[in-house]
């Protein structure tokens, strides 16, 4: 299994309507998104906590902080209610991503200390009926509230062939050994 329906329901309209309200947090960091050749070129971002930027945009080891977009957006309580549902140890990185309408995330793999180190979670905080998160083999269409989690390492890719935004967040959580 690559990805799994984990939550549903889930509370997300207070953080999309902080979304709108400081549509300035998009983008403050484009290491992902402004090189043609990544995967998501094209795409937007909002960084809510990672390592320091610098230090840490090469792949190497890092403590992950909780950046100022947080307290604007305020998704930390979501955040550590996700971690006591997956028994969580430690919270890594959290990202918010936007997949303009008929725009896709192309198929890639999440290499680096990081993308190893956590499991990944999906918030949805935006979608529409035929945007789906896919694998080869697998895919899942989720709606606003839903939590997801999925697996990195195998080649994955977002599609969003409809009208609308897509808006997830994801949540980076390590499991004690």
């Amino acid at each position: 299994m690559k990805i799994k329906l984990v939550a549903e329901n889930i509370n997300v309209s207070r953080i999309y309507w902080s979304i709108l309200k400081y549509p300035e947090l998009w983008n403050q960091n484009t290491t992902r998104t402004e090189n043609p050749d990544s995967p998501h070129y094209g795409l937007d971002d909002i960084w809510a906590r990672y390592g320091d930027p610098e230090r840490s945009k090469d792949g190497n080891p890092h403590d992950s902080f909780w950046y100022p977009s947080s307290e604007l957006l305020g998704i930390k309580d979501i955040c550590y209610d996700l971690m006591r549902m997956a028994n969580g140890d430690e919270l890594g990185g959290v990202l918010i991503t936007r997949i303009p309408a008929g725009s896709t995330c192309r198929p890639h793999t999440d290499p680096g200390w990081h993308a190893r180190r956590y499991e990944k979670y999906g918030v949805q905080i935006t979608s529409a009926p035929g945007q789906k998160f896919c694998f080869e083999g697998e895919e899942l269409e989720t709606k606003p509230g839903d939590i997801f989690w999925f697996d990195n390492q195998y080649l994955h890719w977002v599609t969003n062939e409809t009208n609308y935004e897509r808006i997830t967040m994801i949540v980076c959580i390590r499991k004690g050994a």
